[in-house]
């Protein structure tokens, strides 16, 4: 599932009819149950629909910012969950995709970082209710991954600073003791360790990939 048909398209064209994909808003709680209600049976759930928008406390769009991300970022993984919840089989795998600013703070991602850490807290209360059906449910937290929204996000950092974003990458460069961004694969193969046989005692956790930026 995802808001834009195009990269869905690209999955169909590259995995085949094993894909089924469905474009919608994960913020329309109704579409999201209509969606769901017409899939077969769930083996995992992955929520990874998320967008990054900044706005200081007193920004004129901040009110404007908070109710967007976190429409999408926690209100849409909890219509995500509670609409697989028919569909999930009993054994099943839930992964949320939260952030390192679910567990920490930064200056003007105020609804980013309330969202994220929202997401944590349903994560944790998710997996004790649905331990009774051999369900796990966990989150990965990633810090900087090498995605194009985190060039976005590095882009309106550069903007706001007056510095060159190859300046401002380097920086958050420098804060990671492994010295490199997450790749995307590297979230993958995390997800597919939760979904797997050898995460199947996992359940409740909260999964920092940061490589070394935060480890609390």
């Amino acid at each position: 599932m995802g808001r834009r048909p195009e990269p869905l398209a690209k999955l169909r064209a590259d995995f085949g009819e094993a894909v089924q994909p469905l474009s919608l808003d994960v913020g329309d709680a109704a579409a999201v149950q209509a969606a769901f209600a017409a899939l077969p049976p769930v083996q995992v759930l992955v929520a990874n629909a998320g967008l990054c928008a900044t706005a200081a406390l007193d920004d004129p769009e901040a009110d404007e910012v908070w109710r967007a991300v976190l429409r999408t970022n926690l209100d849409g993984v909890y219509y995500c969950l509670r609409a697989a919840l028919p569909r999930l089989v009993d054994g099943g795998r839930v992964i949320v995709i939260s952030s390192g600013l679910g567990k920490l703070g930064r200056a003007g991602y105020g609804a980013y970082c309330a969202a994220k850490h929202g997401v944590l807290g349903l994560v944790r209360s998710a997996a004790l209710e649905l331990a009774p059906r051999g369900i796990t449910v966990n989150a990965i937290c990633p810090g900087w991954v090498d995605t194009p929204m985190a060039q976005a996000d590095l882009g309106r950092a550069a903007e706001r600073s007056g510095l060159p974003i190859g300046a401002v990458r380097a920086s958050a460069r420098a804060g990671i003791p492994l010295g490199r961004f997450v790749e995307p694969a590297e979230v993958a193969a995390l997800v597919a360790f939760l979904a797997g046989p050898g995460a199947a005692m996992v359940t409740g956790e909260a999964w920092n990939l940061s490589g070394g930026e935060f480890t609390t």
